[in-house]
């Protein structure tokens, strides 16, 4: 394990600029540095590289991070490499110490069921390559049009009938065993002392994380058996709502991707890629979240979005629109192709070919397009009435697009269909919205205000607001005991900023290149380098009441939340049962 300390006063002694321009050209424009982007093609210089703050960040798509980070994206090396390049600049060894007991336990651990999930692909790809029932697994995928060399390059495999097959031929012992159940690729039944395989009379999709490891399994059923598909539950390493089915095949197709079309199922993926679409991925049983989103646009700025064409698909569909809409920088796109009646992609490019399915994902429709579609559907928008019901649903949802001319675009497009101005939509908005929240002086006693008092932004809002105050101005967490955090750290709602705050106190972080540095290899640091991007408005003076006003109202809030769930439980109550000071 490298020594935290090693790591800033590597981090203290590198310059990024020196380091990005030995691999990137460079300009002086102001008080950064520009050029064209390394990780992904443009003709315009968006990629910009700030000396104060030792970090990079592209405004087309969304790359960011520290010298460490661009060493990683760059050169394709792991941390600890990247960590070993810097080190090797400034001609200086990397010492090592021995990791907690814990850490190290936990870095095993995670390592093994990597390895075992590794173990389980290639046993499964052995079976579709010589098990005695493996034909009804290859007539199955030849009658979905794929190719012996399309099922190579994504892994397939097959899950033969049987309670222990994997079980038996990866399990050989107890240890074994148990990472197979904690991964999930076996079921452990207590109440019937019985331990069998999850999938089974299955084909089988490996399940890749961006770096190329195998995290988990789907299965197709082979048959008319229930469930058609199934997945592999969330596990240490395995968190649905944030990995891709074909990302990592994507990335691996196209080292410089344009954009990514969402699909609903494996077998899209692949039969696109089989006719030469080699940009679709999948969601794994859930809908498309906020994480999915950031994720791929920090690899594309174009996303389209594949659905059916009915009801259930247009809602769908809406709701990725939905998702995406805080999301939508400028540079951003998003559109939706809604599919034929009875077309999926997979049989869609099969019956069209690949050069009329990419006629139709060039033509999808954009996203202001179907929000404006959708809305004005749900009213009579040729009325006065009509229009002013579309003003007052359209209005806070454009006001969740982050600030900048697609938004200016969607605003203006609203007035044109309403007839109202731009000055008087905007004002409307702001008048029915909440007064803001006065900010108490950073000196201020910690106690709750009243409860009438007015909120202006969401829990959510405030969380990422204050720790871009921390990534600005980390010693600005020092003002409060770390027992005043405390409440704060027991809520999963404010997990962002109770990790960057306890990263601060316990390592006393002043230093914002080296609170990123904390972060590195974790899943919140890619969220950690877009708000330490975002500009400042404030003056550094004003960053200390402004963060004890962020921590004066989530502890507010965590007050105000107990107190509605104390009265709800005494209401419950008969009132005879009731302590005298509960009565009271």
């Amino acid at each position: 394990m490298i020594p935290n300390d090693f790591i800033d006063e590597l981090l203290a002694r590198t310059d990024i600029v020196e380091v990005v321009g030995e691999r990137v050209n460079l300009k002086k424009q102001g008080q950064n540095y520009q050029g064209l982007c390394p990780f992904h093609n443009e003709k315009s210089p968006s990629f910009s590289v700030s000396q104060d703050k030792q970090f990079y960040y592209c405004f087309g798509c969304q790359a960011s991070g520290n010298a460490l980070k661009f060493l990683m994206e760059f050169d394709r090396v792991d941390f600890v490499g990247a960590v070993e390049r810097l080190a090797g600049r400034l001609g200086i060894e990397v010492p090592r110490t021995e990791s907690t007991p814990e850490s190290a336990e936990r870095t095993s651990h995670r390592k093994s069921m990597y390895d075992v999930l590794e173990q389980s692909a290639g046993f499964f790809k052995e079976q579709l390559r010589t098990h005695s029932t493996r034909q009804r697994a290859i007539d199955y995928l030849k009658s979905r049009g794929l190719s012996g060399e399309i099922a190579r390059d994504f892994g397939l495999g097959y899950a033969p009938p049987g309670w222990d097959n994997l079980l038996k031929a990866v399990a050989r012992t107890n240890h074994e065993r148990e990472l197979l159940i904690d991964s999930g690729m076996v079921i452990d039944n207590e109440e019937e002392g019985k331990t069998y395989d999850r999938f089974r009379d299955r084909v089988i999709f490996p399940i890749r994380d961006i770096r190329g490891r195998v995290i988990a399994f789907g299965g197709r059923v082979i048959g008319d058996g229930k469930p058609k598909y199934l997945n592999s539950p969330e596990t240490e390493v395995f968190h649905k709502g944030r990995e891709l089915y074909g990302l990592h095949e994507a990335r691996r197709r196209n080292r410089k991707l344009t954009q990514l079309m969402v699909v609903e199922g494996y077998m899209d993926v692949v039969a696109l890629a089989q006719h030469g679409i080699d940009f679709a991925v999948a969601t794994l049983g859930t809908a498309t979240t906020e994480d999915h989103l950031e994720r791929m646009y920090r690899l594309v700025s174009r996303l389209v979005f594949s659905f059916d064409g009915d009801e259930a698909g247009r809602n769908a569909g809406w709701k990725a629109l939905l998702a995406a809409l805080p999301l939508m920088r400028d540079g951003r796109s998003a559109r939706f192709l809604f599919l034929p009646d009875g077309e999926d992609p997979d049989t869609l490019v099969r019956k069209e070919g690949k050069d009329k399915l990419e006629l139709r994902i060039e033509r999808a429709q954009h996203l202001p397009d179907f929000f404006f579609e959708k809305l004005s559907r749900e009213v009579e928008v040729e009325t006065i009435d009509g229009k002013a019901a579309l003003a007052k649903t359209a209005m806070p949802l454009i006001q969740e697009i982050p600030e900048g001319v697609f938004k200016q675009l969607m605003i203006d497009r609203l007035s044109s269909i309403t007839g109202l101005g731009v000055e008087r939509l905007v004002s409307a908005y702001q008048h029915s919205a909440p007064p803001p929240r006065p900010v108490p002086p950073a000196n201020a006693p910690l106690t709750a205000t009243p409860a009438s008092a007015p909120r202006s932004r969401t829990s959510s809002e405030l969380v990422k607001s204050g720790v871009g105050i921390l990534l600005q101005a980390p010693e600005t967490a020092h003002q409060f005991d770390e027992s005043i955090y405390e409440k704060l750290f027991d809520v999963p709602e404010f997990g962002l900023f109770s990790s960057v705050v306890r990263t601060i106190t316990r390592e006393q972080i002043t230093a914002p290149a080296v609170l990123l540095a904390a972060f590195q290899g974790a899943d919140e640091f890619d969220l950690l380098c877009r708000l330490a991007e975002q500009e400042q408005l404030l003056h550094p003076e004003d960053l200390p009441a402004e963060f004890a006003g962020i921590v004066h109202t989530l502890l507010h809030r965590i007050e105000a939340k107990s107190k509605q769930a104390l009265r709800q439980e005494l209401l419950a109550k008969p009132f005879g049962e009731l302590s005298q000071a509960e009565k009271d």
